[in-house]
């Protein structure tokens, strides 16, 4: 099973991995693209990152972390929206104001699978 159940999302981000998940097509200013976002444990807190990039996925060519930003002047990370204290609290915020899934969250590297799935989703169903 490729999804995080809750549990074991905050369980993740307590043990110090990070968990990621692929939120789909977006358009900025016409300009479409994709968005993810990262959640990664620190020692300060939870960071998390959101992740606007263009759209450059190939058969061969997957791996949404290396996608150049839709913006930019955007660091190719993504940018930081925020530092929280616990995991309770950042998966809180990604999940109520960033439309993160509780049911969708994966390890850090399966993000770009999930991406695989969008591809040949939107190409079977135009």
């Amino acid at each position: 099973m490729r999804h995080l159940t809750p549990a074991f999302a905050l369980g993740a981000l307590r043990r110090g991995k990070q968990i990621e998940q692929f939120l789909g097509a977006i358009e900025i200013d016409g300009q479409p693209g994709l968005r993810w976002i990262a959640l990664g444990p620190g020692p300060t807190g939870v960071t998390i990152y959101l992740s606007d990039v263009e759209d450059v996925g190939t058969d061969t060519f997957l791996d949404i972390t290396e996608f150049p930003p839709l913006d930019p002047d955007e660091e190719t990370w993504g940018r930081e929206v925020a530092v929280l204290p616990t995991p309770e609290e950042a998966l809180h915020l990604a999940e109520h104001e960033l439309a993160a899934d509780p049911e969708r969250w994966v390890n850090q590297g399966i993000v770009c699978d999930e991406y695989q799935d969008f591809r040949t989703t939107h190409r079977s169903n135009p």
